[in-house]
C-alpha cells in the first residue's frame, strides 16, 4: 500500500527522478545478490516460516520508521537496509507453492493471485488514506499491515511449508547455470522486466503530474492492476499447464508492445489508466516461474527460482534507472518509447531462444 505512493511523496520532497529510481534500483541490486542465497538457505534448511517471518517483520519496522524520516536520501537508505530481508519473498513463496503440486503453473498462479488480491486491497485503502490525510497516516497503516503479517506467519503450520516426497541431490548454483535453458530464461526475463519497469515505476507520477489525474485515481489504478492481476493469475496459471509456458510468455511480451504503443499515442488520463490496469504481467511472471520450476528438482527449486528472481530484479533495477535518467534528460513520455523498443526486443528474443521444457506427466485439470 505504501510503494505505489512513495515516488509521489519523494517528489514532494524535491527528489529528482534519478534519486526516486534508487528506491527500486537498490533493493533490486540486493535481490540480484541475495535472492539465490535465500533460495539456497531454504533448500538446505527448509525453514520457510522463519525466513518469511524475518522479512515481514523487517518490512513492518521500516514502515514504522518512515514517519520520522525527513529527506529523500533517508528513505533510500531505509529501503535499501530492509531490502536485505525482503529479497527472500519471491523465491521462498514460489518454491513453497510448487513443493506440493506437479502442476506448477496452477500452483504459482494461485500464489500470485492471493498476493495480488492482498496488494490490491491494501493499495486501495492506502490511496484513500493518502488522499484524505497525509503520508504519515499512510506509513502508519502500512506498519499495522506489517505486524498483522507477522502474526499470520506465526500461525503457519510447519507441515504446510515442507516439500513432499523424496528430495534428489542438489546440483548447486553452478550446475543450474550450466543449463542453457535456465541462463536463457534469465536473460530474456531481464529484457522483459526492463521494458515494463522503466515506465511503470513512474506511472503514478505520469498520471498525476503529466496527465492531471488525482492521487486517488492513482490508488484506484494500482488496485485495479492487482485485482485484475489476481484474476489473470488464476486463469493464466492453469493455461501454462495446458498450452505450454513459451506461448504464454510470448503473449505477455507482445501484450506489452501493444500497451506501450497505445500509452504513447493516448493522453487522456482515464484511458491511460484503463490501459495500465490491463493484466499483462501475470503472463510473463507465471510462465517464467513455471519454466524455472520445470528446469529444477525439489532440491534446487529455491535456487532456481532465486536465480530467476535475481534476473527479474536486475531488470526491475535497470529499468527504473534507465527511465529516471531518460526522464531527467528529456521528459517522462520519452521513457514510453524506450519501454516500447525494449518490449519488442524481448518478444522477438523469446520467440527465437526460449525453449519449452518436456514437463513431467501431470494430473488432468
Amino acid at each position: 500500500m505504501v510503494w505505489a505512493f512513495l515516488p509521489i511523496h519523494l517528489r514532494s520532497l524535491n527528489a529528482s527522478f534519478s534519486l526516486i529510481s534508487l528506491i527500486s534500483l537498490l533493493p533490486a541490486l540486493e535481490t540480484i545478490v541475495l535472492s539465490p542465497l535465500w533460495g539456497g538457505l531454504l533448500d538446505s534448511t527448509r525453514r520457510s516460516r522463519e525466513i518469511i517471518l524475518g522479512a515481514v517483520l523487517a518490512q513492518a519496522l521500516e514502515f514504522t520508521l518512515f514517519p520520522f524520516l525527513a529527506t529523500p536520501e533517508q528513505f533510500v537508505v531505509a529501503v535499501s537496509l530492509v531490502g536485505v530481508f525482503t529479497s527472500s519473498f519471491i523465491p521462498v513463496y514460489s518454491a513453497m507453492a510448487t513443493w506440493t503440486s506437479q502442476q506448477y503453473g496452477r500452483a504459482i498462479g494461485g500464489f500470485w493471485a492471493a498476493a495480488s488480491l492482498g496488494f490490491g486491497s491494501a493499495t486501495l485503502l492506502g490511496g484513500i488514506v493518502y488522499e484524505l490525510f497525509d503520508a504519515r497516516h499512510l506509513f502508519a497503516l502500512g506498519a499495522v499491515y506489517g505486524y498483522l503479517g507477522c502474526f499470520a506467519a506465526l500461525l503457519i503450520s510447519r507441515r504446510a511449508v515442507a516439500p513432499s516426497g523424496a528430495v534428489p541431490k542438489s546440483r548447486g548454483y553452478l550446475g543450474l547455470l550450466r543449463q542453457r535453458n535456465i541462463l536463457t530464461l534469465c536473460i530474456i526475463s531481464v529484457l522483459a522486466i526492463v521494458s515494463t519497469s522503466a515506465f511503470n515505476s513512474f506511472f503514478t507520477l505520469y498520471l498525476v503530474d503529466f496527465l492531471g489525474g488525482s492521487r486517488l485515481m492513482a490508488g484506484l489504478a494500482a488496485t485495479g492492476t492487482t485485482v485484475l492481476g489476481a484474476l489473470a493469475f488464476r486463469l493464466v496459471g492453469p493455461l501454462n499447464d495446458r498450452k505450454g509456458r513459451k506461448p504464454v510468455f510470448l503473449l505477455g511480451t507482445v501484450g506489452y508492445v501493444v500497451y506501450f504503443l497505445a500509452t504513447f499515442l493516448v493522453t487522456n488520463a482515464l484511458v491511460v489508466t484503463i490501459l495500465w490496469v490491463l493484466p499483462i504481467y501475470p503472463f510473463i511472471q507465471s510462465s517464467a516461474a513455471a519454466l524455472a520450476s520445470d528446469y529444477t528438482s525439489a532440491s534446487d527449486r529455491g535456487k532456481g527460482l532465486g536465480l530467476l528472481e535475481s534476473a527479474i530484479s536486475l531488470g526491475g533495477g535497470l529499468g527504473p534507472l534507465a527511465g529516471g535518467i531518460i526522464a531527467d534528460a528529456f521528459e517522462l513520455r520519452v521513457v514510453i518509447l524506450f519501454s516500447l523498443a525494449t518490449a519488442l526486443v524481448s518478444a522477438i528474443s523469446s520467440q527465437i531462444f526460449l525453449q519449452e521444457h518436456a514437463r513431467r506427466a501431470q494430473a488432468s485439470l
